[in-house]
């Protein structure tokens, strides 16, 4: 147990350790931007700020204080991974972010993997600080103890003057928690990008805060020449004087700094002083101090801080005024009879430079943003910036704006739409606009995603024809965008529009409609549409694009989320990926190079794949039923075999029975319609070994994103559920 006087403001200690902790999920968040393994070493540094806060506010460190600061940096370590979290489900949607974080559905195996691993290496980091708190306090009480190795003592004339701790701790304090609310700022500048999905804006940010440091380190005052003075001790004999690092100079007893020792000096017994003065004699009187002593000094100015000598040689000297009664030249220069007082100049200061950078990477930022991506030849800077609207279509702002969130766009649009997970009901028009999204596109796949037009007569934005215009969306990605009408022989109007963000992902918004509907207010609404896109999602590559399934908390699913994989080569004239909603918490796996994907969880296995057919999505289903079938599949034929079809929608389902090993399984076909020739396949197998409590969920989640009702698969998990509750 720790003696009484070693308690100092204990009070203090938990606050402290909060503060730290606090901070260090801060730097959890920021090295998450680096990868998992950076941020999972991020739990060794909350354990270390948990433990020095905690050290901070209270006045020394501790073995108790170090227990005191564990809970908070594992219970901040939690929140910031959970956190984290919620930044990679919804990166770039801050409403998005806060109901994942506020989920704690569908958490993925990785999920508790990484947890564990971090709250492992806080654990080993908070253990070796504890350890270390451990030794110190060993150390202390041995420096309580009689000394028993033989010294001669010092001089007599000998003057000796140790730092005051006590003097020195406002100051340290002050200069500590400057230093980790610009730790916190700068952290905070590294992972914001990613909530709000301005990186380069944040990026900029943080530049100006890393320029600030330099800033801060070559301002150097008075406060931080006080807080250096914790190392040094000042020593003088008749009119010699040396400056003596006491981090440098060992107890020949305890083989322990004598710093560590001048911080208990009022703690330490009379022999145990005599005995350091003893060792800082012998050490001069060998001549290892020469190049500390200052020969000769002469006062050069004097503050309330500090004093200014020059030595013999006209080198300036910057001497503390942290050492009770001492003065560098008696006569000339005033002692120090009190603390210094605090200096408020130095923390205003550090605040000003470092809003100053700060302000200034981010107007950096913000000019940045406002300069997107290089555009066709023919478009002008000025044209880049702020396009001008052609004459011929203006843009029909709806009385009630909503958002439609899509996984990385946010589509603003009529509230009163009716939505879909293909697009959305213009109900009072009778007007369908259906939307698409491909990711990891280049620059041609724009103008190469537009149907072309041979002879027919077309309508777009600007008179030149398909020129792209430029546009910067709120949260400061730019994206290029376009509209094309085509007037069909058939008296009816067919519209594309297509924007791509600099990120690599394009939507593409179409719509069809008779004559009996006015253009110009099916073409306005679409432009609304393509000019306050927010393009939010991350980059699609061949790196990540297996690693992106997480819950579409933003989207209103709970258990399921948007995959990623390839599109088939010949599906479009250039490279793509695509997605499509699957069950989340289970391991993905693609085949036939990254084309098609299956995963399973809580009992529900999906796979998915594109699959070419000419003819109806009733089909596609019927077809796949019998490959499946002459590849070996058994089906039960005589047990319910059900088929839907929606012609409007072109999308068809076959419900069916097969066996599996001995095991039956239930299963859906559901073919869809997605691209001309092309359709979106997925099969919905039960497995009723495997159906836990949250089957049900999974597959009404599955049904909604597929267009289907299927109540047989449905009743599966309540069936399952029944049985384990009369077990």
């Amino acid at each position: 147990m720790e003696q009484k006087w070693e308690r100092g403001y204990d009070s203090l200690a938990i606050p402290g350790a909060i503060l730290g902790a606090v901070l260090g999920a801060d730097c959890l968040l920021a090295l998450a931007r680096f990868g998992d393994v950076p941020a999972v070493l991020g739990g060794a540094l909350t354990a270390l700020f948990a433990v020095r806060g905690g050290a901070l506010a209270a006045g020394g460190k501790g073995r108790s204080r170090t227990l005191l600061a564990l809970p908070w940096a594992l219970l901040f370590d939690c929140l910031g991974h959970h956190f984290l979290f919620a930044l990679e489900t919804a990166p770039g949607s801050p409403a998005g972010v806060w109901r994942a974080f506020l989920s704690l559905e569908a958490l993925s195996g990785w999920y508790w993997l990484r947890l564990a691993a971090l709250l492992g290496v806080s654990l080993i980091a908070w253990a070796a600080l504890f350890r270390h708190a451990g030794r110190e306090r060993k150390l202390l009480m041995r420096a309580l103890q009689p000394v028993r190795l033989e010294q001669d003592p010092p001089p007599a004339e000998m003057e000796f003057f140790l730092p005051d701790y006590g003097w020195l701790r406002p100051h340290l304090l002050i200069r500590k928690v400057s230093q980790g609310i610009w730790l916190a700022l700068f952290f905070l500048c590294l992972w914001l990008g990613r909530l709000t999905g301005s990186e380069d804006l944040w990026d900029r940010a943080a530049a100006g805060m890393g320029f600030s440091l330099l800033l801060i380190g070559s301002l150097q005052g008075p406060p931080a020449r006080l807080c250096g003075g914790v190392h040094w001790a000042y020593v003088r004999r008749e009119n010699r004087l040396w400056k003596v690092p006491l981090n440098q100079i060992l107890d020949p007893e305890l083989r322990v700094s004598l710093y560590f020792l001048a911080q208990v000096w009022d703690r330490l017994p009379q022999v145990r002083r005599t005995a350091l003065r003893s060792t800082v004699a012998a050490v001069i009187a060998e001549g290892r101090l020469e190049t500390c002593e200052i020969k000769k000094p002469a006062l050069l100015r004097q503050s309330p801080w500090e004093w200014a000598v020059s030595d013999s040689l006209g080198k300036q000297h910057i001497i503390p005024k942290a050492y009770p009664g001492f003065t560098p030249i008696p006569g000339e220069a005033e002692r120090a009879q009190s603390a210094p007082p605090i200096r408020w100049l130095n923390p205003a200061v550090t605040v000003l430079i470092t809003a100053a950078c700060l302000g200034a990477g981010l107007f950096m930022g913000v000019q940045e943003q406002r300069r997107p991506e290089a555009p066709p030849p023919r478009l002008s800077v000025e044209e880049t910036v702020e396009p001008e609207k052609p004459a011929s279509t203006e843009a029909v702002a709806p009385e009630v704006v909503g958002d439609y969130i899509l996984n990385g766009v946010t589509l603003r649009t009529d509230d009163g739409f009716q939505a879909s997970t293909s697009g959305f009901q213009d109900i009072e028009h009778g007007v369908f606009y259906q939307v698409e999204l491909r990711f990891g596109v280049n620059e041609d796949a724009a103008r190469l995603a537009l149907p072309e037009t041979e002879g027919e007569d077309v309508r777009w934005l600007r008179p030149e024809g398909e020129d792209f215009l430029w546009r910067l969306g709120e949260n400061g990605v730019a994206y290029q965008y376009n509209l094309q009408t085509v007037h069909c022989s058939d008296a009816r109007f067919s519209h594309t529009g297509i924007a791509r963000s600099e990120r690599g992902t394009m939507l593409i918004l179409t719509c069809g409609h008779g004559a009996e509907i006015e253009e110009e207010t099916v073409r306005g609404t679409m432009l609304y549409m393509l000019e306050n896109l927010q393009f939010t999602g991350p980059a699609i590559t061949e790196e990540n694009y297996q690693d992106q399934l997480r819950p579409a908390v933003s989207m209103g699913f709970s258990h399921c989320g948007q995959a990623f994989f390839k599109a088939p080569e010949g599906l479009f004239p250039y490279d793509a990926y695509l997605d499509t909603f699957l069950p989340c918490g289970g391991e993905v796996r693609y085949f036939v190079g990254g084309i098609s994907m299956m995963t399973k969880v809580h009992g529900l296995r999906v796979s998915a794949a594109v699959v070419p057919n000419e003819g109806t999505a009733l089909d596609v289903v019927k077809d796949i039923y019998e490959d499946l079938k002459a590849a070996g599949r058994q089906y039960d034929e005589g047990n319910y075999l059900e088929d839907a079809y929606n012609e409007e929608g072109n999308n068809a389902c076959r419900v069916a029975v097969y066996y599996d090993g001995g095991r039956t399984r239930v299963t859906a076909l559901v073919a869809m319609e997605k691209w001309k020739g092309c359709y979106l396949f997925k099969e919905l197998t039960c497995l009723p070994e495997e159906i836990d409590g949250e089957y049900k969920a999974v597959f009404q989640e599955m049904e909604k994103v597929c267009g289907v009702e299927i109540s047989v698969m449905e009743d599966l998990g309540s069936q399952r559920s029944g049985q384990e509750a009369k077990g």
